[in-house]
């Protein structure tokens, strides 16, 4: 009588391929050795048939649904990382000013979310903080957080707190550790050995917020802080960019922003010394030869990347038309419509505020307008989107010779000076377009003269995966974006792509790469950032592919 011991170790392989990568698969490799080695071989062609699906653009894209009542709330800025079988996420916020500090974690075998009650010294309710694995231990530094709405006019923090969570333990602790940075968010952090690197970020010093480009290094063993010698030249301030570890002495970083209007798609390589304890070694920075660029995201700022075996991905739309252009407006980008009717909450580095100057009653016809205020004073400007009415106070635009329909006399109408009057306004304004679209359908039904003009339908930007080969950054300083398959992506995709996002989480799992919350952003102009994202995509090879490696 035959047994599965008697099958041959391909069919072994197959059947083993079809089971989750996570706890059964570790289960299986305790039955005896055969199935030990059989299901270090599935791991190896799981990874190898993933590169590969990335390379000809045939991926399968999966969006779970989750079998538990305990789901996520919507979020972006958040921070995520993979430890063992699970994702962990932490705080983030949403499109109104909340952020939260608490702790999930999602079983990537069970596609189940559980909210993790933790005792211990709990991290302030932020987004934009970077959290790493180190020892059983997550590692949560940095953050920023919106104010409250009242009382007004109050500006965003920043913190510079330093959390470890214990996994096994279930606790946090917060570390008081001398040398410790300014207070920062947006930056990035990475783990060589026993040191994690944290590089760039917006900070605030004296008062004032402006991004950095400096590097800091936290002896995780020794619990202390210490600052490197950096070699010139360096990568200009940024935040919002993409750090990946290559190995023990190597980082490389990509794109980023460096405020309003400065967008980088530069590539740096940071090398680190043998010796990363020693002081007076110095780090080298050197930037790397980007080739082929027409080939790259449209979008890379805030756009998180992953790597993938000798690649680094990117989940982005395809370039060419949708790329928008690099003096854009970055607070229309960065923050949902919400948050940008109130110039404090924009996380963005400040800009100039405009001179406000008093009504002069003696001048009935002035030259220059005020910005309003608040609904306190100033003009509002006629035929006014409700996005650009909601710019942000480090919108370089001149307004100054726009002169609104309501004239400058003092009998103009005066605007509610309700907070959510704006958002009121917004509202109804969409209500009405909807009324308007559907009384045109109805007369459009109802006229049997009128014969409807077929007008070529727009297509949703697709996000396809986006592939930068490093085999030569180390030994060359050379990178090249491969071509994108857009079209037989397309055909040959399983499943839906996403919506064009920003700002979520992008991980990598075991044989595929895990995407979870964001802001809906679509570079055509449809995108409404009011919704933000709680749903989880799983990027993998197709199941059919398993011998395609």
């Amino acid at each position: 009588m035959a047994t599965i011991n008697d099958l041959p170790e391909e069919i072994l392989e197959y059947i083993l391929c079809l089971i989750s990568p996570y706890s059964d698969l570790r289960s299986c490799r305790q039955v005896c050795q055969r199935w030990y080695v059989c299901c270090q071989s599935v791991v190896e062609k799981r990874k190898s048939r993933f590169f590969s699906a990335l390379k000809m653009g045939c991926i399968e894209w999966f969006t779970p649904t989750f079998p538990g009542t305990s789901i996520i709330s919507r979020r972006y800025s958040h921070s995520a990382c993979v430890f063992e079988s699970s994702m962990y996420v932490f705080g983030g916020c949403t499109s109104t000013n909340t952020t939260f500090n608490d702790l999930w974690r999602f079983d990537l075998g069970s596609n189940d979310w559980s909210r993790l009650l933790t005792t211990g010294t709990y991290p302030s309710p932020k987004a934009y903080a970077s959290m790493v694995t180190w020892n059983n231990c997550l590692v949560l530094f940095g953050g920023w957080t919106h104010p409250s709405l009242y009382p007004l006019h109050q500006q965003w923090v920043l913190f510079s707190e330093l959390h470890v969570y214990d996994i096994y333990g279930n606790r946090w602790t917060q570390l008081y550790c001398p040398g410790s940075p300014p207070p920062t968010a947006g930056h990035s952090a990475t783990v060589h050995g026993s040191v994690m690197v944290v590089f760039g970020g917006l900070q605030k010093q004296e008062g004032t917020s402006t991004s950095t480009n400096d590097i800091f290094c936290l002896d995780l063993a020794r619990q202390c802080w210490f600052k490197p010698i950096m070699s010139e030249p360096a990568p200009k301030p940024r935040y919002g960019h993409s750090q990946i570890r290559l190995d023990n002495k190597h980082i490389l970083v990509l794109a980023g922003c460096g405020g309003s209007n400065k967008l980088y798609n530069d590539i740096w390589l940071l090398t680190i010394p043998d010796n990363i304890y020693d002081r007076a070694a110095k780090w080298h920075w050197e930037q790397v030869l980007v080739k082929e660029t027409e080939h790259m995201p449209s979008q890379m700022w805030y756009n998180p990347a992953c790597k993938v075996g000798a690649s680094v991905v990117v989940l982005s739309t395809c370039g060419g038309s949708s790329r928008p252009p690099a003096g854009g407006n970055m607070a229309q980008i960065l923050v949902p419509g919400s948050v940008r009717r109130q110039p404090a909450n924009v996380w963005i580095p400040p800009g100039q505020q405009p001179e406000i100057r008093p009504h002069d009653h003696a001048l009935p016809e002035r030259q220059l307008v005020e910005p309003n205020i608040n609904g306190q004073r100033g003009f509002l400007r006629s035929g006014l989107q409700p996005q650009e009415q909601a710019e942000s106070s480090s919108d370089e635009s001149d307004d100054v010779n726009n002169i609104g329909a309501y004239g400058s006399g003092r009998g103009r109408p005066r605007p509610s000076i309700r907070p959510n009057a704006s958002c009121d306004r917004e509202r109804r304004l969409q209500v009405l377009s909807r009324m308007t679209e559907r009384l045109r359908e109805l007369s459009r039904q109802q006229d049997p003269a009128c014969v409807p003009v077929s007008k070529p339908s727009t297509s949703r930007s697709t996000v396809v995966p986006h592939m930068l080969d490093i085999t030569k950054v180390i030994s060359q300083r050379e990178a090249r974006w491969l071509p994108v398959h857009q079209a037989g992506s397309i055909q040959m995709c399983v499943g839906s792509p996403p919506q064009p996002s920003l700002l979520y989480s992008l991980v990598l799992g075991r044989g595929h790469l895990v995407m979870f919350g964001g802001i809906p952003h679509d570079p055509t102009g449809g995108q409404n950032q009011e919704h933000v994202s709680n749903s989880v995509t799983f990027v993998s090879a197709p199941c059919n592919s398993y011998f395609a490696a």
